[in-house]
């Protein structure tokens, strides 16, 4: 059994068909304004605050993976409706929101983790979405943007 949080795009639609060919059992925790997976049978819609009630779909579902697909937007702090755990987790979270979305999916991440759920990367069951290395153009890099690569690599290894 897998959790899928799912936003908007055709990423998570993708994801939902490989599953289904696959025969993959699955839940959706659908977290688009217009509820565009209120359609299949395995999707619940519940509001991002509430953590408390996320977390226990998750372990009645007996599922210890979950994957996040799509956009997702995000909702105003004030206007979330905050459960007991979500009251708990979201100084975390706000914390992160100043450093950027990508923290904010860190701590989320780091959270469903205390909790011993694993975050499985996005294109784990379509790993055809992703390009494989190597160069897509025919404008080769020069010495000076390979230099700079380097540099940038070693600069996000650091932290």
């Amino acid at each position: 059994m897998i959790g899928l949080f799912l936003g908007k795009t055709d990423f998570p639609k993708k994801i939902l068909n490989r599953l289904k060919k696959r025969k993959i059992k699955y839940f959706i925790i659908d977290l688009t304004k217009k509820n565009i997976f209120k359609k299949d049978k395995n999707s619940h819609l519940i509001n991002i605050g509430r953590f408390g009630q996320i977390l226990n779909l998750i372990n009645e579902k007996k599922c210890k993976k979950v994957i996040f697909a799509g956009k997702i937007d995000k909702p105003k702090i004030s206007k979330l409706r905050l459960d007991v755990k979500g009251i708990y987790y979201i100084p975390r979270i706000i914390r992160a929101a100043k450093l950027g979305d990508a923290a904010i999916l860190k701590e989320l991440i780091k959270i469903l983790g205390e909790n011993k759920i694993k975050v499985v990367k996005s294109n784990f069951y379509n790993p055809e979405l992703t390009l494989s290395k190597g160069n897509y153009t025919k404008i080769k890099p020069s010495k000076l943007s390979l230099l700079n690569i380097n540099i940038g690599i070693n600069a996000l290894k650091k932290n």
